[in-house]
């Protein structure tokens, strides 16, 4: 059901690409062997890759020996957070919405079958009890997170088979991973105006989604509501949707792309 891959014009620099891609939040730091076999190249030709992004700030080598990414990339993420315009349209929106609710607040944008965050926002009072995230650059599945459903939910039905894994896979006891069954779900979230994250994503954590527009209609992302399952009641996550839906009303009057 997903996106299929197309082949890659230029190999080499696809390959290069790729080993980039292997860095994650969870593996931020991988040696030259894993990258090899991650990526089914030689360790010298991993090794060759590793060196050049390394000469140009890409990747920097660790004292354990390990390569990480390197600052070169915070660049050009602040220049594509500016470009984008999202910072002045929405992130005093979201800290205003996190108040008022007392729970955390995330922007995202849709990434090919990934929800790919840019902002969450803490309310004020709370900073002690709730845990910090950054959000920047995380990536989460569209299919089973309250702000991924609320997206999927406001694109043409077409659309929904190249958003969703061929083969989704299961977080929780609660994440829906049927296909007939992630359709159901989306058409019940369109019908009701918001999504809802039902423990799918992580144990514990209910979420509550809508998505956001432009100020010309093109949906351009989603916002949610997230917080433990005990505070989130079915009342709560009632009452956030409306609100979420107020917040998502008042960025579109920001945001012109």
């Amino acid at each position: 059901m997903g996106v299929p891959e197309q082949e890659p014009k230029v190999k080499s620099l696809a390959k290069a690409l790729h080993v980039l891609e292997c860095f994650t939040v969870q593996t931020p730091e991988l040696g030259v062997t894993e990258l090899a076999e991650m990526n089914g190249i030689t360790k010298s030709n991993a090794h060759n890759i590793l060196s050049t992004f390394q000469k140009s700030g890409y990747v920097e080598k660790l004292p354990n020996g390990k390569y990480t990414l390197g600052l070169q990339f915070l660049k050009f993420a602040y220049i594509i957070n500016q470009h984008l315009g999202y910072p002045k349209a929405v992130y005093d929106l979201l800290l205003d919405t996190a108040t008022r609710v007392g729970e955390i607040v995330y922007f995202g944008l849709p990434y090919g079958t990934e929800i790919l965050y840019l902002y969450v926002a803490h309310p004020i009072d709370r900073m002690r009890e709730l845990p910090y995230r950054d959000m920047l650059g995380e990536h989460t599945p569209l299919y089973c997170t309250g702000i991924g459903k609320a997206i999927l939910a406001a694109m043409p039905e077409k659309e929904w088979p190249q958003r969703i894994p061929a083969e989704p896979h299961r977080y929780t006891a609660s994440t829906i991973t049927d296909y007939g069954a992630i359709m159901d779900e989306l058409w019940r979230t369109r019908r009701r105006g918001y999504s809802i994250d039902n423990c799918e994503r992580e144990e514990n954590v209910r979420c509550v989604g809508v998505p956001v527009y432009s100020s010309s209609g093109a949906l351009v992302g989603g916002i949610s509501i997230s917080g433990p399952s005990q505070s989130m009641t079915d009342a709560k996550l009632l009452e956030c949707s409306k609100i979420l839906t107020d917040t998502a009303l008042r960025m579109k009057d920001r945001i012109y792309r």
